[in-house]
């Protein structure tokens, strides 16, 4: 393999594992989460190739300032 290939895939799991620490504080610290419930949500972002995204992108509840 070249050198720069794993540099590569380094960097994707690199990424990936900050994307899960982001969505599994994210996670803890909401009241409501949409579409599953939480612990679904953190079986999917735990199991998942790139499950953190799609917390983030779909599972977080929209907040409405007020």
């Amino acid at each position: 393999m070249s050198s720069s290939f794993l540099i590569i895939v380094a960097l994707v799991f690199v990424v990936n594992l900050a994307c899960i620490a982001w969505a599994v504080t994210d996670l803890l610290q909401r009241d409501k989460v949409r579409y599953l419930p939480k612990t679904a949500w953190l079986v999917i972002i735990a199991i998942v190739l790139f499950g953190s995204v799609l917390y983030l992108l779909l599972g977080r509840d929209r907040v409405v300032a007020g």
